[in-house]
């Protein structure tokens, strides 16, 4: 692997939130290239993989099972909207089968596997070039004997979500993840999800107050726009979430 494709970032610089940790850049992608040459096993990368992994990519996924653990107890499946290569939607299947595994909780990706459709607000996502091939995503997911969990559904969210629960009227969320970033996707899904979260429920926003996506800052302020919104202290990504009141 070349440091020319570990240090590509999907996204263009702005002046705010994008430049906070620019200083650490180029000792972060220096260390991974290195890493790279050092004669580890692909093995080793799975199976000691917080050896190897950053600290920020690694509180992800800690922010991501401390929001699964506040919705404990709940009734109701976990989505994902924006699956890319199914790292979060892996995440809570997994976490399903740990905690949950003879509970009919479900996981459900939202994805329609051609990358990101920057609008004219997003011009920081311009050549956002996150495309990713579906049957990977699939196979992964097979693979791993995850499939009686996690869903995958192709489709888009800002045109076919309404069809969807036409034809799976029952579902109901206590989490939700929206993992896309523009208005379009983010909007339909607040308008789709929302009514269908159970009392209690999160909902999870990746890039809230963001230059990257103002889209999605957007659409939580119209949609949403008398809630308290709190995040995880250290959160990176996601850092923001919405809980349904109880009434």
């Amino acid at each position: 692997m070349t440091k020319s494709k570990i240090a590509k970032k999907p996204y263009r610089d702005g002046q705010f939130e994008t430049v906070k940790f620019a200083a650490r850049r180029k000792d972060y992608y220096e260390g991974e290239e290195t890493i790279f040459q050092m004669g580890y096993e692909p093995s080793d990368f799975l199976h000691y993989f917080p050896a190897f992994v950053g600290h920020m990519t690694l509180w992800k996924a800690l922010t991501l099972y401390e929001l699964y653990k506040k919705t404990s107890g709940l009734c109701g499946h976990i989505a994902e909207v924006g699956v890319h290569k199914g790292t979060s939607s892996l995440l809570f299947a997994k976490l399903v089968q740990i905690f949950e595994p003879e509970a009919l909780t479900l996981v459900h990706g939202f994805d329609w596997f051609r990358g990101t459709s920057a609008t004219q607000e997003d011009l920081l996502l311009n050549n956002f070039n996150d495309a990713e091939d579906e049957e990977r995503v699939r196979k992964l997911v097979r693979l791993q004997k995850l499939d009686h969990i996690l869903k995958i559904h192709n489709l888009d969210v800002s045109k076919d979500i309404d069809g969807f629960f036409d034809q799976y009227p029952h579902i109901r969320f206590r989490l939700a993840y929206l993992d896309s970033g523009t208005y379009p996707v983010v909007a339909s899904a607040i308008k789709a999800f929302w009514p269908r979260m159970v009392p209690g429920g999160l909902m999870i926003f990746d890039q809230y107050n963001n230059e990257v996506a103002p889209g999605e800052t957007r659409a939580v302020s119209e949609l949403l726009p008398n809630l308290k919104i709190e995040t995880i202290p250290n959160s990176w990504f996601p850092n923001a979430f919405v809980q349904k009141p109880f009434i």
